[in-house]
């Protein structure tokens, strides 16, 4: 590459050559046109967005699930429920029976938890609204009706049984609870929701 100049370096009978004076008045030519370029007179107008907007293309995440393998790629799981959680329930459904409170036990039960009580099976939610009509319920306020640390957890696939022992010394007064209450929960959530009861109670 000869670099471009206003004056040409050399001894002076190459100066005054005639091919050196070609040789230099073409590249001094070159030089002043300089490489050749594009050029727009009006740039392109590009599409507005409102501010925030978020123009790049959005992911399509999966539903989550419970599970999933290595086969499935992109998985999005559900968190599980805290085991704990599930004897938080059971201490706000033995609360709401002490209350006598159809409307609590409703937030608690499945849309159709059952009631089993030996061979009779009926709607958790009926059953327990004739039992508080039957029965007070709310002599219990002040008493251990049951000891957390005596509740017996199982796990059956998603669904979790918890057995209570009841701990009320019933003396002269009727009995309102078998001896033994069985939850089938299912995961809601974080939570859980009461999807059947077993007791075998024998109203006297």
């Amino acid at each position: 590459m000869i670099p471009c100049s206003s004056r040409s370096e050399g001894r002076p009978s190459e100066r005054g050559s005639p091919a050196a004076r070609l040789i230099l008045g073409f590249l001094l030519g070159a030089c002043a046109a300089g490489p050749p370029f594009e050029s727009v007179t009006v740039l392109p107008k590009l599409a507005s967005h409102r501010a925030g907007t978020d123009v790049e293309p959005q992911t399509a995440w999966p539903a989550s699930a419970r599970a999933g393998t290595t086969r499935d790629g992109l998985v999005v799981l559900e968190t599980p429920p805290d085991p704990g959680a599930a004897r938080g329930v059971i201490a706000a459904f033995f609360r709401a029976v002490v209350e006598e409170s159809p409307r609590a036990l409703g937030l608690l039960f499945a849309p159709n938890a059952m009631m089993q009580n030996g061979t009779r099976r009926e709607g958790a939610s009926s059953a327990w609204t004739s039992r508080f009509a039957r029965y007070d319920y709310r002599s219990l306020a002040g008493e251990t009706v049951y000891r957390d640390a005596d509740i017996r957890v199982s796990k059956d696939q998603d669904d979790w049984m918890l057995e209570v022992p009841i701990d009320v010394a019933w003396g002269s007064r009727p009995r309102m609870l078998g001896d033994t209450l069985t939850f089938r929960l299912a995961p809601s959530g974080p939570s859980f929701v009461i999807e059947e009861i077993l007791e075998d109670f024998r109203s006297p």
